[in-house]
């Protein structure tokens, strides 16, 4: 079993929501209930900034910058060296709801450009663990409305590289599946099971799924929180690799690379995974919090971009 290697210090308690940020050569990811930004280094330096009071997802726009997603609002950044230097402070959209007791989580792009997030109690609240979830769409023009409802804690969301189909993990249902929608206008218009982690890992998973991400053969790479793993499913939903990160937090990965080569790696991609330190034995696994790093043999896809 291949094993990530440990690439920066702990620097979060809850990091999430990696993605590759080509223009930059490094990762961008968040330590989500700080509300704190992460810039990356591909040696392991770290740079971070404070965005709001929760920070949940980043994803690239298509004209340059950057759309994330706070505690109950979408954002837009120009230029992340700006934000990162204190130069530039984010765009808030208006707030989606009112509830104190929700947040956004996780989210990704999809090949027409808009960005989907997926909403969640949080885990201390009166709500935690009921399926209040909301996933989300922010349209080009800057409009937000929800598409899909009754989810528990929205996680990973990408789409294959042909764009026909979206991989999404509600965490706790212990399945990846399928989003069916409509590319003219974006409408979710069903949600069916594609893999049960418990028929590719045995009956007891060790976690549940929470981020993902694809690769260019169409390989979905998912982050088992709980079991300090990541797997990949090949395009038919086999396992055909299980990667050890070495503590049991393990949120959510990305690729970073295009698969032309950059930095000498295999195939030219480098697998980034997040860790948490909430619900850990801090004694036991002190690198939780850390990212970590594999290069892997397969190539990377550019992160689909938000067209607004």
């Amino acid at each position: 079993m291949p094993t990530a290697a440990q690439l920066t210090e702990p620097i979060a308690e809850h990091g999430e929501g990696p993605v590759w940020d080509a223009d930059g050569g490094r990762l961008l990811a968040v330590d989500l209930e700080r509300g704190d930004l992460l810039a990356v280094s591909t040696g392991g330096e770290v740079s971070t900034h404070h965005v709001a009071d929760a920070l949940a997802c980043v994803r690239p726009r298509r004209e340059g910058g950057w759309v994330v997603a706070a505690r109950r609002r979408f954002a837009l950044v120009d230029s992340v060296t700006d934000l990162l230097a204190g130069r530039e402070e984010p765009r808030m959209l208006p707030p989606l709801w009112d509830d104190a007791e929700l947040r956004f989580n996780e989210g990704g792009c999809d090949p027409q450009g808009r960005f989907f997030c997926g909403s969640m109690a949080y885990g201390d609240g009166g709500k935690g663990g009921e399926p209040v979830g909301v996933l989300w769409r922010l349209d080009p023009d800057g409009s937000a409305r929800p598409v899909l409802d009754g989810l528990t804690i929205p996680n990973g969301l990408a789409w294959s590289p042909d764009g026909q189909r979206a991989y999404h993990v509600d965490s706790p249902s212990g399945e990846i599946s399928l989003l069916h929608v409509a590319p003219d206008t974006g409408e979710v218009l069903d949600r069916e099971p594609w893999v049960r982690l418990a028929d590719v890992l045995g009956a007891d998973p060790g976690g549940v799924p929470d981020g993902l991400v694809v690769d260019a053969e169409g390989g979905v790479w998912v982050a088992v929180n709980g079991a300090g793993a990541v797997v990949r499913l090949d395009a038919g939903g086999g396992l055909s690799e299980r990667v050890d990160v070495g503590v049991p937090g393990v949120t959510a990965c990305t690729l970073g690379g295009t698969g032309e080569g950059d930095d000498g790696t295999r195939g030219g991609a480098v697998l980034y995974v997040t860790t948490s330190t909430q619900g850990v034995d801090l004694d036991a696994h002190p690198a939780s919090g850390s990212v970590f790093s594999l290069p892997v043999e397969v190539a990377a896809l550019p992160p689909l971009r938000y067209d607004g």
